[in-house]
């Protein structure tokens, strides 16, 4: 907790800013303050020391506060370098390009003023680099300290305080995010929970949405996470969410510079804006050019729909002699795609029955899928000791899977069981999209964390989970809010493997088969998985909608009426057709 008035005298110096006209005031402001705007002005962000030595930030949008003062900072090698600090001359650059994207809209604009503020902590003398990006639609901001070194990231001081009115959606799975949305204003958000130890933090998987009062949305999350540890988010002092490392608990080791990913809040006047922001995606990096020559427009990337072996079968839908009739089934449905889910490497579960070799019977399957105008893709786990193959934690074991899969004819890859946002589980899913691109596999992860943007930086990357989606109805239920908080925080992030559409009755639990076709419009995957039975689709009213339901969107328009947790209605355009579902999610009705 701390003081965020500054007093006529701090420890916080500012020097020269050189932003020219970017400095014209609206009226008074803190001494000793940075003004960082948008580019045209609609978002302004206050940086400053506060009385304690604090670095801190603020946010308003024309005119009108979204952030009080929240902090700054990120500790290395046991040293706060967001506290008793002097600030050097900022420096700005205006940033407009475009980027292909893929779910809902074919191309993205990264439009933002980046700064740069240089940084001095006092005591060590350690110099850093503050970067801010402003876009009219975000504000966000990383940190990076030079060096050649390895050093060890304890922490970070990053934080949001939110306005005590707002309601906050957030859901607190942050093992691989599948928890289920709720609501609470800020004021009220839990601190704690109790377990057989006691109680302790309640922390949150971002990204986190306030609906603000008065109108306006923000979204709480992350960009780019590379070679880093993954942001959870607690509720501390203040009604303040605060950065917490739960899967490094002790630190991380960064060798040489150290850059954080981006901390971000998406802030928008409403629903459609939220859910068209480019904000995320465009603070992730640019794709590698030499395995991306066409900046994510290889044809070998293709997204499109596909059935699944597993869902409604088990791993029993892996047994050998079902194969050629699910690409039978999906060449019947338009599948483009047959994904040969968990138990295909197995004796127990009939792929290998007779002692055959997986490889073989895999190529066999491929050739025969590419004769049905239908491709493979392959489940994996990456855990070592599972009874289905071996993991994929060392780097050559990576490389002999995509090799092999590449030579079976497989086009993409499925890997499933993380349940980590380590620092080191970070670098593994890096390390597999670059291998994976190396073969030209697409790749889609499960059991994983929320997106931060890797669909920019990886094309490949098809589609991910990192959210509760419809595998529950198998068991159980999906509480009615949780489909209409889904399009407005954890989707509004990145695309989702949701698995939308069933249509057999003992599936529908508390939907029907209208409500889940809506929800396969709502939920943006450009490799869209139908869970069902074949045949219950073949025999459906909806057997039209299955055969053309599109994966990419021209257009993405969210309705008046859409309320988060209550009701979504979505407008959405693939070339000259029009897609329109609403979803009525209110409990009682």
């Amino acid at each position: 907790m701390y003081d965020a008035s500054p007093p006529p005298s701090t420890s916080c110096h500012l020097f020269m800013l050189t932003l020219g006209m970017l400095l014209a005031l609206t009226g008074p402001t803190r001494a000793g303050t940075l003004q960082l705007d948008s580019p045209s002005g609609t978002l302004r962000a206050e940086v400053w020391c506060a009385a304690d030595g604090r670095l801190s930030w603020s946010l308003q949008r024309l005119g009108r506060r979204v952030f009080d003062a929240s902090p700054l900072g990120i500790t290395v090698d046991g040293v706060d370098l967001g506290r008793e600090v002097t600030l050097g001359d900022a420096t700005s650059t205006l940033i407009h390009e475009t980027f292909v994207t893929r779910g809902v809209k074919p191309q993205g604009t990264n439009h933002c003023r980046a700064y740069r503020v240089p940084v001095r902590h006092a005591a060590s003398g350690v110099d850093w680099i503050l970067e801010a990006r402003l876009f009219d639609d975000g504000f966000a901001w990383r940190y990076r300290v030079s060096g050649t070194t390895a050093r060890r990231v304890a922490g970070e001081a990053s934080g949001w305080t939110l306005p005590p009115t707002a309601w906050a959606w957030f859901q607190t799975d942050v093992r691989n995010y599948e928890g289920e949305y709720q609501r609470a204003r800020a004021a009220e958000i839990p601190r704690h929970i109790e377990t057989a130890e006691g109680p302790r933090a309640l922390r949150f998987g971002p990204p986190v949405t306030l609906e603000l009062e008065g109108g306006g949305y923000v979204l709480i999350s992350e960009s780019n996470l590379r070679r880093y540890s993954g942001m959870k988010l607690q509720h501390g002092a203040d009604h303040q969410l605060q950065t917490v490392f739960a899967d490094d608990p002790n630190g991380f080791t960064i060798d040489g510079e150290i850059v954080s990913p981006w901390r971000v809040a998406v802030v928008v006047p409403d629903l459609d804006a939220l859910v068209n922001s480019d904000v995320i995606a465009s603070l992730a990096d640019a794709p590698d050019p030499q395995l991306f020559p066409q900046g994510g427009r290889e044809e070998w990337i293709r997204p499109g729909r596909a059935l699944v072996t597993w869902c409604v079968f088990g791993n029993d839908g892996a047994q050998w002699h079902l194969q050629k009739w699910f690409v039978d089934q999906c060449a019947a449905l338009h599948c483009e795609f047959l994904l040969l889910d968990g138990g295909w490497r197995s004796e127990q579960w009939g792929f290998l029955a007779g002692g055959a070799d997986p490889w073989a019977r895999l190529k066999e399957l491929c050739d025969y899928a590419a004769g049905r105008g239908v491709g493979i893709v392959v489940w994996h786990a990456f855990p070592e000791g599972r009874d289905d193959g071996p993991g994929l934690t060392r780097p050559e074991a990576r490389d002999e899977f995509f090799q092999r899969c590449h030579e079976a004819g497989v086009q993409g890859v499925k890997i499933d069981f993380f349940d980590s946002e380590s620092r080191e589980v970070v670098e593994a899913w890096e390390d597999l999209t670059r291998r994976a691109a190396a073969h030209h596999l697409t790749i889609n992860f499960h059991g994983s964390n929320k997106p931060t943007g890797e669909m920019r930086t990886w094309p490949n990357h098809i589609t991910r989970e990192g959210l509760r989606e419809q595998e529950y109805l198998l068991w159980g239920t999906l509480p009615r809010a949780h489909y209409a908080a889904l399009p407005f925080t954890r989707l509004a992030a990145g695309h989702g493997d949701f698995l939308p559409g069933y249509v057999r009755a003992k599936y529908l639990q508390n939907t029907r088969a209208v409500f889940q076709m809506g929800t396969a419009v709502v939920a943006t995957s450009p490799f869209l998985c139908w869970p069902d039975h074949p045949e219950d689709y073949r025999a459906s009213v909806f057997l039209g909608l299955v055969q053309a339901m599109p994966v990419l969107w021209d257009e993405t328009h969210v309705l008046a009426g859409s309320e988060i947790g209550r009701r979504v209605a979505f407008a959405r355009r693939a070339g000259r057709e029009w897609f329109i579902a609403a979803l009525n999610c209110d409990d009682q009705e």
